[in-house]
């Protein structure tokens, strides 16, 4: 994010249960949740995005916090990361009206950026990824990490492209929600109009289609929203 280069991302996309909470919410997270996640330093650099759409999309939160590690034990991470939120369970910390819509924890297979000066990130675009067949999971990685994250990054749009595998070791697994998108593509840019770049990359692109061992499960898009 911003053009660090993490270990791994926690992406985290929420809901609250009533639209009438949306400042509470957005501010509870600045204000409360973001020091209590990142104050154990395993999870760190916490940065919130709103969803373009409103309401958002169906399988599509709102809010989205997103999350930096740089432990090379991402299941290791994870598993002393529990005791975090545990903790934050007992003392009530976690808000009331919170509902997930979707949240993984992704190892950075590649990360490509436009230029060696670190751009403070105003867009994302987030692109949720599956292989049509298990045995095709290594064509698509090597499809995203050599051909299309840097192609996208070429057009000039984004300043940073990063394409990331979903851990699986415990406690992660048992956790995670059934038929969890395998791969997400993340791609940052400088520019506030998600949905502007969206549409200006459908009209660059000149090259062939996503391949056919690619499935393409959803993608979002999200603005920068700066704390209080």
């Amino acid at each position: 994010m911003d053009g660090r280069r993490p270990v791994g991302i926690m992406y985290t996309n929420t809901n609250v249960d009533d639209p009438a909470k949306e400042i509470e919410y957005n501010q509870w997270y600045h204000d409360v949740h973001f020091p209590d996640v990142t104050e154990p330093g395993i999870f760190v650099n916490a940065t919130m995005f709103h969803n373009v759409f409103s309401p958002p999309r169906p399988g599509e939160g709102k809010f989205l916090a997103f999350y930096e590690c740089y432990w090379q034990d991402l299941d290791g991470a994870y598993a002393e990361f529990t005791k975090t939120v545990a903790k934050l369970r007992t003392e009530h910390r976690i808000h009331a009206g919170t509902a997930r819509a979707f949240y993984g924890v992704y190892r950075q297979l590649t990360i490509v950026s436009s230029t060696d000066r670190r751009k403070r990130t105003q867009s994302l675009l987030a692109v949720r990824i599956d292989a049509q067949e298990p045995s095709k999971e290594a064509d698509v990685k090597r499809w995203y990490t050599e051909t299309h994250v840097p192609e996208v990054v070429e057009l000039g749009l984004y300043h940073t492209g990063s394409f990331g595998e979903l851990i699986t070791g415990e406690p992660f697994r048992s956790m995670a929600d059934p038929g969890q998108p395998r791969f997400l593509a993340v791609y940052e840019s400088d520019i506030g109009d998600p949905q502007w770049l969206a549409g200006e990359v459908g009209r660059r692109f000149s090259s062939p289609g996503v391949p056919d061992y690619v499935q393409i499960d959803g993608a979002s898009m999200f603005y920068r929203v700066s704390p209080w």
